[in-house]
């Protein structure tokens, strides 16, 4: 293989490492390329739902120059650890340093507080290049959702620096004619892993490097093949038929360099063709691709490419910056109220701002930086930047709220009920810290819309004793189980959590058969999982359970949910207990206790309700189908009292959110502790001896 073609008139010249390659045209433009997929993808633009596979391109680029610069380190005999981490660090953190800074100082007026701890979690695992497994931890049905993380980008970042914690001991301690071998087999191992992992947990295969060191691997194999190529290239061993090989390498290489170009351009555009999982497929292809492009002999890159080329230059100052302007608009986005374009707009808005702000970040702290950031004064520049931001994140996480106002932080966090241990991942056992008390009468029962009755059910059970059985979306549906077509194994309503909704309430029938102190029994779902024929499919436990026999359709959904309620509550009858079931209290498609904290704060709101209330009529129209299974099942069976929060909460046109200056709701439709405990006692009077009657529509 020839050696990296002289760099083109068109780039204007810059300091590289003596002895090492100038930059690459074809690179800076794949770079380019990477970057636009995942700022398309974060700005939610129609046609690039796979635009995140630009991180997939940007792990092989780097796993291919970072191997190759110590591969010929290693060549030349003056390889240093100290060195190499040493120009890592003047690479990568200057720019990181002022983006944390900057994002340190708006989170406290543009965050709320659980959003505020999350960060500094974030913030402290940037520091320490382990935010990937903080992330990986705040992964979870009751976390905080990922794009309101302003410092969710940096888990790639993090990913890479642990692959560059290994990868020199591995090459500087393995023999030169092993390297490539050595290589391989980490590729192939982490490829291994994955397939094995993803299906157990894939929010774990998504962020931790053992799944994805592959795609690093790629690259460093890409690096060694070139190194051992030119080697044999300027030996005395290199002979014509030597030659005529790397030739013919070359011919294959060029013929696929259109089609993988292609298919860097097509693939993020077209995901779900490639199967539902990630990393899969579509990120194997992607990455192949691009490896294809690296190995590939450089060449001269028309004038007409410097703008994208230019990008590539600044994409790592874009990559950083752009995430936390988003990222901050979601934060100040509680609601739909608006018109759902505008968000789009604001986000648009928000990539373009980023170009500027990148090109700053670049040409003012990045170049700069790496250049004069040496030896112990640039050693010390960076570790005080390091303590002060860690020091900066240790005082936003004290910080206390102010005398008087709703500690939202406690409000916000997740109502499991008696216990997080009753979000069961096992079938039920009536373990101890789930009931209230032994010998307990009452019985809840579904998924944490049951959960989030629990603290008033307690007190509506009182001395009689409470037993939760909950699992996170597995309605109390024994027949019939939600499945979302084209996800990825390892996530809910995928396998195995399908069949382990299923044991779980095979196991809780069990359960009550055998226990018949359990006089009362409260059902409750969120159901929109088991009605939202646009998301959902159901399976049926028993029959035929192949995807032709599922259930599909809302009509068919509802009709088929109403008989698996029906055959449940009979069942439950023939042994002795009464049945009631709570429906979903109504819902706003904004986080409620989010917006109601914003409000207490002052801070940037886009797209509330005035007073966060939530809107009947949007609420009626939003779970269209979720009303009409309450409606058909209270006019379905006389003695099954079905219960419903509006007649507390609504009047014509809105349903309060707070009571008493209590928020009632710790999300968008779950309610918090005190919400439930004010709320409970009121909707069971009914079945409690009083008069109140399930709410007619």
């Amino acid at each position: 293989m020839t050696s990296p073609a002289p760099l083109p008139v068109h780039r204007p010249p810059s300091p590289h490492t003596a002895g090492e390659p100038p930059l690459r045209d074809d690179i800076q433009a794949l770079r380019a390329i990477a970057v636009l997929w995942v700022l398309l993808y974060h700005a939610q633009i129609p046609g690039a739902s796979g635009g995140y596979l630009g991180v997939d391109i940007f792990f092989v680029i780097s796993g291919y120059l970072i191997t190759g610069l110590i591969q010929r380190a290693l060549r030349r005999g003056d390889f240093s650890f100290r060195a190499f981490y040493g120009r890592r660090a003047r690479r990568l953190l200057p720019a990181a340093y002022v983006v944390l800074g900057a994002t340190l100082l708006v989170v406290p007026w543009a965050l709320n507080r659980r959003e505020q701890i999350d960060f500094v979690g974030q913030l402290l695992g940037a520091l320490g290049f382990a935010n990937n497994v903080v992330l990986w931890k705040q992964t979870g049905y009751f976390e905080g959702a990922s794009d309101l993380k302003p410092l969710l980008h940096f888990w790639s970042l993090a990913l890479e620096e642990q692959y560059y914690l290994v990868l020199p001991a591995l090459l500087v301690f393995s023999p030169a004619r092993l390297r490539t071998a050595a290589a391989i087999a980490v590729t192939l191992g982490s490829l291994a892993l994955l397939a094995w992992w993803q299906p157990i947990d894939a929010g774990g295969a998504f962020y931790l490097l053992p799944t994805r060191a592959w795609e690093l691997g790629l690259g460093s194999i890409g690096a060694l093949m070139t190194s051992a190529t030119t080697s044999a290239a300027t030996t005395r061993s290199s002979t014509a038929a030597a030659d005529a090989r790397t030739h013919r390498w070359q011919r294959v290489l060029r013929a696929l360099t259109l089609p993988s170009w292609a298919l860097l351009l097509v693939v993020p555009a077209v995901p779900q063709v490639f199967g539902p999982a990630h990393p899969g497929p579509a990120a194997l292809i992607v990455g192949l691709a691009t490896l294809v492009l690296l190995l590939r002999e450089p060449r001269r890159w028309p004038r007409a490419a410097a703008p994208l080329i230019r990008i590539g230059d600044w994409s790592y100052a874009l990559y950083l910056v752009h995430w936390p302007l988003i990222a901050v608009l979601h934060n100040a986005w509680v609601g739909l109220k608006a018109d759902p374009q505008a968000l789009m707009a604001w986000r648009i808005g928000a990539v373009l701002l980023s170009f500027p702000l990148a090109w700053l970040l670049h040409r003012g702290v990045e170049r700069p930086g790496k250049a004069a950031l040496t030896g112990p004064r640039g050693a010390w520049i960076l570790g005080s930047g390091t303590a002060a931001l860690a020091l900066g994140g240790i005082v936003l996480a004290l910080h206390k709220p102010a005398p008087g106002a709703v500690d939202f932080v406690e409000l916000r966090k997740p109502n499991y009920g008696l216990s997080a241990n009753c979000d069961a991942e096992e079938p039920f056992d009536g373990r101890e810290d789930c009931r209230t008390r032994p010998g307990a009468r009452w019985m809840v029962w579904g998924d944490s819309y049951a959960m989030h009755l629990v603290p008033g059910l307690v007190r509506v059970a009182s001395d009689q004793g409470l037993v939760q059985a909950t699992k996170s979306s597995c309605g109390p549906f024994p027949g019939l189980t939600p499945v979302r077509p084209g996800l990825g194994r390892g996530n809910s309503f995928a396998s195995p959590w399908i069949e382990q909704c299923q044991a779980f309430n095979a196991s809780v029938l069990r359960w009550l058969a055998r226990h018949p102190e359990i006089e009362t029994v409260v059902l409750s779902s969120l159901l929109t999982q088991y009605l939202d024929d646009a998301r959902y499919e159901l399976q049926r436990t028993r029959g035929d359970r192949s995807d032709e026999g599922r259930v599909r359709g809302e009509r068919a959904m509802r009709e088929a949910l109403l008989a698996d309620m029906a055959e449940t509550v009979k069942r439950l009858r023939a042994m002795g207990k009464r049945v009631m079931v709570v429906a979903p209290p109504p819902s706003a498609p904004f986080d409620i206790a989010g917006c109601l904290e914003r409000r207490q704060a002052r801070r940037w709101t886009i797209g509330a309700t005035p007073g966060c209330v939530i809107d009947l009529k949007d609420d009626e129209q939003r779970r269209a189908s979720e009303h009409a299974f309450i409606d058909a099942l209270a006019k379905s069976d006389a003695r099954l009292p079905v219960l419903r929060f509006e007649p507390l909460l609504c009047d014509a046109t809105t349903c309060q959110v707070e009571r008493d200056g209590v928020p009632l709701y710790r999300d968008q439709g779950h309610l918090s502790r005190e919400g439930s405990r004010l709320l409970m006692p009121a909707v069971m009077t009914e079945v409690t001896g009083q008069t109140q009657m399930a709410w007619a529509r």
